[in-house]
């Protein structure tokens, strides 16, 4: 039996999109991937992820569900 059709990869485009967070240009793959971010953008998003924005003072944000299992909040 042969495969009715051969698979072809399809070509790389150089096509551009900007960035939503710098607004730089990077390859429209890219874009795509990273859903909406350069490369750039995202190492620098993946520094800052982890912290928590947490003012108990001010009443801004909220405690994350996994610090009040943690903490039994």
């Amino acid at each position: 039996m042969h495969a009715a059709t051969r698979f072809v990869r399809a070509a790389v485009s150089n096509r551009l999109a900007r960035c939503l967070w710098c607004h730089q240009a990077s390859p429209r793959t890219e874009v795509i991937r990273n859903r909406g971010l350069c490369a750039i953008c995202i190492a620098a998003y993946v520094a800052i992820s982890w912290r928590v924005i947490y003012d108990r003072d001010r009443n801004l944000g909220s405690i994350p569900a996994n610090l009040r299992v943690a903490y039994r909040l």
